[in-house]
């Protein structure tokens, strides 16, 4: 991949930004609260779905839940909701 077909891509997400410095690409993921350097030549080498996946260091997992019977994703929660399951005490029976 190109180093401006990284960067367009970054451009058009909200999530990402990036630096360009003397070595690489700093990329910035404000969801996942991630910084990654990423080198020139590793870009070159590189697809964009490679890339983003480093840079997510692991921390892009959706977390699933069963509720009254139903499992649902909680990233689709909204801040109140995932935040009584913050609260929720497990205990055994």
């Amino acid at each position: 991949m190109k180093l401006d077909e990284l960067t367009g891509w970054l451009d058009s997400q909200q999530e990402w930004d990036y630096q360009l410095d003397d070595d690489g690409v700093l990329i910035r993921n404000d969801r996942l609260e991630t910084l990654t350097h990423v080198n020139f030549g590793a870009v070159e080498k590189n697809t964009i779905d490679a890339i983003t996946a480093a840079c997510s260091q692991g921390k892009d997992v959706d977390q699933i839940t069963r509720v009254t019977g139903y499992f649902s994703r909680v990233s689709g929660w909204n801040k109140g909701k995932a935040g009584e399951l913050r609260d929720r005490h497990r205990s055994k029976v």
